[in-house]
């Protein structure tokens, strides 16, 4: 298949373009950037600069939009707020604008989204075969605008909600294996918010599926089946790295030093991955022991 990509140079789209090739499909990466060099299957197009695409004589199957600024890579100004909303409304809204220009129309749009949209609860368990109300903070706010601007392709679409990726490099992991090396890793605050985690091999595996079949749309929980309180994630990534999890820090001492951003790690979601399971989709890491022990060096 064609498969037309936003977010390709960033972390998902480095596992996902590999897979995507050993698969047999040609990939055709929406860049901003000037340095990138094709190869026989990935093709880079340059975008955002006004005009749209030169896709003529591509017939697209698959849409795959990730783009986005990094949400957790910086304190949340206004200013760093307006760029992780923007980033994200914005180029869906241009892939859109590709959308409707393509002929033939591709079978499916596959829109990165977040589990930050469900409130954060300690008891409530968050499937996405059920209508939830939204939680009510800026990550919330930023998901719906994310698809409801998606929701514009006129064509089926998916929301692969992801939920905390774990990789060696990318995502979460690489900071909290730090603080462990340091011998500052443990509780965060109480350490009874839930991670809702998944391992990066299982996005892309996850990603191929939805691909493959012709069974989803709509939101689908991209998370591992067994979800764990932070503690106990502390607990287990500690045990791997064979270093004490004890040292517990104050949530009052997060919030002063990360701001508003602070709810990312003192605050969660217990979600479960219902559309995959339905549909017999097979996790390799379907549990934190399994995916730390491959991901994390002593």
């Amino acid at each position: 298949m064609n498969i037309l990509m936003t977010g390709g140079t960033g972390f998902i789209g480095h596992h996902l373009v590999p897979a995507l090739v050993n698969k047999g499909h040609v990939v055709y990466i929406l860049t901003r950037r000037n340095n990138e060099v094709d190869s026989e299957n990935v093709h880079y197009i340059k975008w955002l600069d006004g005009a749209l695409p030169d896709l003529a004589g591509v017939s697209i199957d698959i849409c795959i939009n990730l783009a986005g600024a990094g949400i957790a890579d910086k304190r949340w100004t206004p200013d760093r707020k307006q760029l992780v909303l923007d980033s994200r409304v914005d180029a869906t809204t241009e892939l859109v604008r590709i959308i409707h220009d393509l002929q033939p129309k591709p079978r499916l749009l596959m829109n990165a989204s977040a589990i930050g949209v469900y409130p954060t609860s300690q008891t409530t368990f968050f499937l996405d075969t059920e209508e939830h109300v939204a939680a009510d903070n800026f990550l919330a706010e930023t998901v719906i605008s994310w698809e409801k601007a998606a929701r514009a392709s006129g064509i089926p679409t998916v929301f692969t909600r992801f939920g905390l990726i774990l990789g060696k490099d990318g995502g979460s992991l690489p900071l909290l294996t730090k603080q462990f090396a340091f011998l500052i890793g443990g509780p965060l605050g109480e350490g009874n918010q839930w991670y809702s985690w998944i391992h990066i091999d299982d996005v892309v595996a996850a990603i191929l599926f939805i691909m493959d079949s012709e069974k989803f749309e709509g939101a689908v929980n991209v998370t591992a089946p067994h979800p764990v309180q932070q503690k106990k994630f502390a607990e287990l990534l500690g045990q791997t790295m064979k270093r004490p999890a004890k040292v517990a820090t104050p949530a009052s001492m997060i919030r002063f030093a990360m701001g508003e951003r602070a709810l990312l790690i003192l605050e969660g979601q217990r979600v479960y991955p219902q559309k995959l399971l339905n549909q017999n989709f097979t996790f390799r890491f379907p549990q934190i022991e399994e995916a730390l022990a491959d991901l994390v060096q002593e």
